[in-house]
């Protein structure tokens, strides 16, 4: 941390202060608890392998993709109570697009695209290396006391929405067919590139490197599977529909809790 030696500012991320009580984000270990609408999708390979950095290599499923639109609660140890204090600042939601792929044999998903709606996840992403944008999400809110909506049950239907600067960008949905368990769920371990310019010289990032999170304790709850349906939309900003057309193959809807402890460096491209 900042606060190290005899440097006078504290603090986790920027900016850092005498306190250290304004950086957008604290230390690790950050807690997370939510509910995800998962749809799963297959493209043409050749444009999924375009998006996927070496030395990442084709997963066991070529050319497999997911989008989750998740809405979670996270605090950190060091403010456990962020939730009551600010409830603004600890629940968000995102959209974010993954592509199978793996490392050194061991399958997992690299992370091209994702949106959020909250600054400090979006700080929080950039640490670990989640390429985060700012968007509004919106997703079906579901209920068992609400007569014309209705809880989890076969039938049941609910949609993601991604909109980015008064563009839509992303749309999701899934139809509930079936109660399922956490072992139909597909395994997730993310891949990510973590990369800093450098502000004299920008063909000489100062990091540029491909991280894996570190996750425990990872829990979960109600899960279901159905019917999904996917597009994305083209836009002059956004190169999401540069992935070209997919097919949504099936969808889940679930809630998970888990811990993130920090991350580890599987590959620096400046050798540092």
């Amino acid at each position: 941390m900042a606060a190290r030696g005899r440097f006078p500012l504290k603090g986790y991320t920027l900016p850092l202060t005498p306190k250290g009580r304004s950086s957008v984000i604290d230390a690790p270990p950050w807690h997370y608890g939510g509910d995800i609408l998962a749809i799963r999708f297959q493209m043409d390979k050749k444009r999924a392998r375009a998006f996927i950095p070496p030395p990442l290599e084709e997963g066991p499923r070529p050319g497999e993709g997911m989008v989750w639109f998740p809405e979670w609660v996270s605090v950190s140890d060091e403010r456990p109570d962020l939730a009551f204090v600010n409830p603004e600042r600890a629940v968000y939601r995102e959209c974010f697009v993954m592509l199978n792929c793996s490392f050194k044999g061991v399958p997992g998903y690299f992370v091209p695209f994702i949106w959020v709606d909250n600054d400090f996840t979006l700080m929080r992403g950039f640490v670990q290396g989640f390429p985060k944008k700012l968007g509004k999400v919106y997703l079906t809110k579901l209920h068992d006391l609400c007569p014309g909506v209705g809880g989890r049950r076969v039938g049941a239907r609910v949609k993601g929405i991604l909109e980015a600067h008064g563009e839509r960008v992303v749309e999701g949905s899934m139809v509930f067919t079936r109660k399922a368990t956490p072992a139909d769920l597909p395994a997730v371990k993310f891949y990510l590139m973590r990369h800093l310019p450098r502000i004299d010289d920008p063909a000489r990032p100062a990091v540029h490197e491909i991280t894996a999170g570190k996750v425990t304790g990872a829990k979960f709850g109600d899960v279901w599977a159905g019917d999904g349906k996917l597009t994305f939309f083209a836009s002059p900003f956004e190169e999401v529909a540069d992935l070209g057309r997919v097919r949504a193959t099936d969808a889940f809807y679930f809630s998970m809790g888990m811990t993130i402890t920090g991350g580890e460096v599987l590959h620096s491209y400046t050798g540092g």
